[in-house]
This record gives structure tokens, C-alpha cells and sequence, in this order.
């Protein structure tokens, strides 16, 4: 692996008056960020010379597409020389496709990730919410039953394979397939974001799931009032309307998560709730949870007036990869920042 040469880097993002913190932050690195697969140390200096502590690669081809046992140890290697930590992913637990398939793709991947020095990675679950001919507790289950044959090789080898909260996935649904799974294997990968199109309050929906995150996928939203009810966009943490001193507050007190790693992605979704079919998709919604949502968006509205926000029009402007780059830079300073109004004391 050719090591890029890189400029002096200055503090880093985790440290503060001198003094190294507990919890780190580190940045997904990718193509939405400009660094193509089989290029990862192009992203780990990028990552060390701006003073993150850690990088999150989608999948272990990221760092080499043929999974390459020596470019994956390399990959490692170079992350420990720059004192960063290596997140990464290993797929999707289905449901839908040959589940031999996916199982020797999952493994392969896990496999790739421990070769890299990865003892814990995050998946996620494309589930079909309306599918016309399969219905959502049958490919819940579909998911079980692919933790399930992976729980044994993982509490063997001491692995923790952590559960994205992904677009399709309410937390309640994250927190039983967990808890069925075994919390000794099994945890959460928290992405806030993601939690509002299922029409749930971040901030409650962080407390339900803290004791088992042990990673993140942050960024902050914005709530638009369309048609079919509500549009959400993607902010930089601090741009948006999530309450970050709350959410991470609680992690400070119920989580065993350690680091905070940022994700700038170009998702689009509504909530579809003006139509009456969505709330029988959606049974874990509360009038207290949504209520909060739309207080979010009436305050986006206001907000997007006064030329605080951007349009929604403004969205369908993308900025390219050095955009999502300051975009980054601006989630980790505004979480910094929120660490220290809620007090070091929490995070030692």
C-alpha cells in the first residue's frame, strides 16, 4: 500500500485544552466523500491530517474490492500507525434474495473485517414495509434467523456484529431482533436520522436503544411539510433541529459507546402521514413521538423564512464530495461543542 504524504496535521477534533478526551470522533469515508474502494489510505491521512480519531469504511471492499488478505492488514496497520480507530460494515442482513447467498457474502466480509483488525462492524436490513405479498413480521423474521446463524461464530471469535438503525427499521423492531439475537453479540449501530422517517422522536427513541450502542452513524435532519406530510433533508449536526445535548447526554449515561462517528449521505424520504394506510405500517408511532416532528418541521418552516435554513427547493443542489467534507468538519465541531456544554465529567 503507497502511503500518501500529508501536511502537519493540527489538533485533533477529540482533544480540548490540552488534554486527550474518552470519547472520539471520527468520519465515514467513501465515494459520497470522494475516496473511491481499494484507495484506503487516501482516507485514513485525510482522516488523520484533519484531526478525526477514527474512519467507518461502508464494506471491507472498500479497502479492497478482491478482499485482499495483504491490502486488508495493511488498511489496519496504517490506521493504528495514525492512531485511528477502523469502523466498517458488513452488508445487508437481507431479507430478500438467497439467503445462502447472503450468509457467505456476510461471512466473507466478517471475515475481511477481523484481517483488518475490525472486532465489532455494523449491518443493516432492506425491509419492504408495504410489500405486496410478503408481510413485514415474515421478513423480520427472515433477519432473526440470519443473526441467529451468525450469533454462534460471532460469540466464538469474540465479534459484535451491531444492528443499523436503517430507513426500514423502527427502534422498537432494532431493540427485540437485538435482544432475540443475544446483547452479548448483538448491538446497535444509531443513526438518528434514520428514526425520524419512521416517524419516531430521536431523542426517545436514543433512550430506548442506548444500553446496546456501541457505534453511531450521526447527522442532524430537517423537516419540510409537503403533500403527503413530511420531507426530511439532511443537515450537518448543529444545522438541524435534533436535540444533540439530550441524545448524547444519554449516551453518556446508558451506552457502552465510546466513539462518535459521523456520516454526511444524500437520503431522501417522507413520512407519508397525511394517508391513514401509513400509521397500519407503522404501529409503533405515538401522538406524542409525531407531535414532536411536526413541532420540528413547523420550526424548519419558520426557520427556512427567515433564511436560517435552506429551501427545500435548495436540497436538490448537491454540493459534491468537499461540501459533505466541511459538512463533516461542521458535525464535529457542533458535537465538541455539545460535549462540552453538557460537562467532561459524563464521558469519563
Amino acid at each position: 500500500m503507497t502511503t500518501t504524504k500529508s501536511q502537519t496535521p493540527g489538533p485533533r477534533i477529540s482533544e480540548g485544552g490540552g488534554k486527550r478526551r474518552s470519547m472520539r470522533i471520527g468520519v465515514m469515508c467513501g465515494r459520497l466523500q470522494g475516496f473511491e474502494d481499494g484507495h484506503p489510505e487516501e482516507a485514513l491521512v485525510w482522516a488523520s491530517s484533519g484531526g478525526y480519531d477514527g474512519v467507518l469504511f461502508a464494506t471491507p471492499r472498500a479497502m479492497s474490492p478482491e478482499l485482499d488478505g495483504v491490502a486488508l492488514k495493511e488498511a489496519g496497520e496504517l490506521a493504528a500507525e495514525r492512531g485511528l480507530y477502523l469502523e466498517v460494515g458488513i452488508g445487508s442482513l437481507g431479507p430478500f434474495g438467497d439467503a445462502g447467498e447472503r450468509l457467505a457474502e456476510l461471512n466473507a466480509h466478517i471475515d475481511a473485517a477481523a484481517t483488518a483488525g475490525c472486532r465489532e462492524f455494523f449491518a443493516y436490513t432492506r425491509t419492504d414495509r408495504h410489500h405486496a405479498s410478503v408481510p413485514h413480521a415474515v421478513q423480520l423474521a427472515a433477519v432473526q434467523k440470519t443473526l441467529e446463524t451468525l450469533a454462534p461464530r460471532l460469540r466464538d471469535e469474540g465479534l459484535r456484529l451491531n444492528l443499523k438503525t436503517h430507513e426500514d427499521l423502527s427502534s422498537h423492531e432494532v431493540l427485540r431482533l437485538v435482544d432475540e439475537s443475544g446483547t452479548d453479540v448483538v448491538g446497535v449501530s444509531l443513526d438518528v436520522a434514520n428514526l425520524v422517517v419512521r416517524g419516531e422522536d430521536p431523542v426517545e427513541a436514543t433512550r430506548r436503544l442506548a444500553p446496546h450502542v456501541h457505534q453511531t452513524h450521526f447527522e442532524d435532519v430537517a423537516l419540510y411539510i409537503v403533500e403527503r406530510g413530511l420531507r426530511r433533508r439532511l443537515r450537518p449536526c448543529g444545522a438541524g433541529v435534533l436535540d444533540w445535548a439530550a441524545i448524547l447526554r444519554t449516551l453518556a449515561e446508558e451506552s457502552p459507546a465510546r466513539r462518535l462517528t459521523l456520516e454526511q449521505h444524500a437520503g431522501r424520504f417522507d413520512l407519508d402521514v397525511f394517508d391513514p394506510a401509513w400509521f397500519d405500517a407503522e404501529p409503533h408511532v405515538t401522538a406524542r413521538e409525531l407531535a414532536v416532528l411536526f413541532r420540528h418541521a413547523v420550526d424548519c418552516e419558520r426557520r427556512a423564512s427567515a433564511g436560517e435554513l435552506p429551501s427545500l427547493a435548495a436540497y436538490d443542489d448537491d454540493g459534491g464530495h468537499l461540501a459533505r467534507r466541511g459538512e463533516l468538519a461542521e458535525s464535529a465541531r457542533w458535537l465538541r461543542h455539545t460535549l462540552d456544554t453538557i460537562g467532561r465529567s459524563s464521558w469519563q
